[in-house]
């Protein structure tokens, strides 16, 4: 996703995104001076936003990392949120004149998750920017950008992604196409959790406990929730802690080079500065490997209800999950459709609910509990 056409001609190619493609493709001559690329996880905003950032600067993607790109700065939530002094030294870094390129690009990554104090501060930038920097600010939740901000921006929309889409840019990245089919269905838009699936089978494996517990819950044999919950929290942490720690390893073998230089004090600043944004790369990184499997979550759990439906409506072979016809038949035939409707709904409540701070065994059991509700007529009437 984002990757740039060769030619004469350089451009974004953006599959799956023609609208947002046309707009930043059209916006390379004479850019605005502020985008706001927004739209659900998964759909390849952060990668265009990269992408067009290159573009704009005439450079290589892969200096686009802060301290490697004189014109480029990038701001992130180092917590929760991200805070004035970030936006603050986002503010100072573009101030001067641009050394290699023809202007400045800054990109502040979850611009949905300014604080207050932190939007404000920010306004003063986006209402008085200088001439030859252009700022691109990505969020998953545009409802949570304030309007203020937003009014400033040119907004570029990222949708999810069609199946067809998912799947043909997996067969790009190496994988077989009838893997790529399956995994561009399951992944319901998203191309995070779509990669996710396809290079680790731990994951696949994973999924695949998840439908067995939604199936059980619909059919009411889950023996409890609370066993089910752990054990699915079990495959987010470990999804978690395994992007934590290559984080920290890749912080590691940057420190580890620049011990090999002679000490200074510009050496020892440059460390403490690693190190404070490997702690905050590490820590950004776990979140977003859980908010993947999470969206995992909920997007398994209406596939399953997706697939009771088809089998209802006389269409088993439109089936996507492993849950066995047999299984997939005694839930058509036991819970109505619009029970099965409503525990969808219910499902993509939880959804939009998990990029709010929330604890995630929480919504686990939000999720199992809203689906078994399905059975219960006086909570879910037909």
């Amino acid at each position: 996703m984002g990757r740039p056409r060769g030619g004469r001609g350089v451009s974004l190619a953006l599959p799956g995104q023609p609208r947002a493609e046309a707009l930043l493709n059209a916006a390379l001559a004479a850019p605005a001076h502020a985008y706001l690329l927004h739209g659900p996880p998964g759909t390849g905003k952060r990668d265009a936003a990269r992408a067009f950032a290159a573009l704009l600067l005439a450079t290589d993607e892969r200096r686009l990392v802060p301290g490697s790109h004189p014109d480029f700065a990038l701001i992130e939530p180092e917590g929760e949120a991200l805070l004035v002094e970030q936006v603050h030294e986002l503010s100072a870094a573009l101030r001067y004149r641009p050394q290699e390129a023809v202007r400045r690009v800054g990109i502040v990554d979850e611009a949905d998750r300014l604080n207050r104090d932190a939007a404000n501060a920010f306004l003063k930038t986006l209402e008085e920017p200088p001439g030859d920097v252009v700022l691109i600010l990505v969020a998953d939740d545009l409802d949570r950008v304030l309007p203020t901000v937003r009014s400033r921006c040119q907004a570029v929309a990222f949708p999810p992604l069609p199946a067809e889409a998912l799947a043909a840019r997996l067969a790009a990245e190496g994988v077989d196409p009838e893997t790529a089919r399956h995994i561009g269905r399951r992944a319901r838009g998203d191309l995070g959790l779509a990669r996710r699936l396809t290079a680790d089978p731990a994951a696949r494996a994973w999924v695949e406990g998840v439908e067995r517990h939604v199936a059980d819950a619909l059919l009411g044999t889950l023996a409890r929730e609370d066993a089910a919950v752990r054990e699915t929290l079990a495959g987010v942490q470990a999804a978690g802690a395994a992007a934590e720690a290559a984080a920290e390893a890749e912080t590691a073998a940057l420190l580890e080079r620049l011990d090999r230089l002679p000490a200074s004090r510009e050496i020892d600043r440059e460390r403490r500065r690693l190190e404070t944004a490997g702690k905050a790369s590490a820590s950004r990184r776990r979140r977003r490997a859980e908010g993947d499997m999470m969206r995992a979550v909920t997007a398994t759990a209406q596939l399953v209800i997706r697939d009771a439906l088809c089998v209802q409506a006389g269409a088993a072979d439109a089936c996507i999950t492993s849950v066995p016809a047999a299984d997939l038949a005694r839930i058509a035939e036991s819970v109505p459709r619009a029970r099965l409707e409503r525990a969808a709904e219910r499902v993509d409540d939880v959804r939009r609910a998990l990029g709010q701070p929330i604890s995630v065994a929480l919504a686990l059991a939000a999720v199992y509990a809203r689906v078994a509700q399905a059975r219960r007529p006086e909570a879910v009437p037909a």
